[in-house]
């Protein structure tokens, strides 16, 4: 199911909450659940590269800090959104920040 994974924290490690059963054996430890955020914000944050397995995938939001190219900010964090499968309800970039509402189909 698209939008459930395995969860992270707001430091992006791994939500790990062990549980074990009578014989003292973990059988679970990774928290899975929503990550429709999550992903949204790891595409925003990451630059292109980050991700050795899709090197195109990122927008590296951090660069636009002295850029006023909204247009073309927001045409990339787009192209980044749709790629990872989500639909784009709402987008839009400016001065006053940035709105994204997206999910996945």
């Amino acid at each position: 199911m698209k939008g459930i994974g395995i969860q992270l924290d707001s430091n992006y490690d791994l939500v790990i909450q062990v549980q074990r059963d009578a014989q003292g054996k973990i059988i679970s430890g990774l928290s899975i659940g929503p990550v429709t955020y999550q992903n949204q914000a790891l595409l925003l944050l990451a630059h292109k590269g980050e991700f050795k397995e899709h090197p195109t995938v990122g927008v590296g939001i951090g660069g636009m800090v002295n850029d006023d190219d909204f247009a073309l900010w927001k045409r990339e964090i787009a192209n980044q959104i749709e790629g990872d499968g989500q639909r784009i309800t709402r987008l839009s970039l400016g001065e006053k920040g940035l709105v994204l509402e997206a999910n996945y189909n």
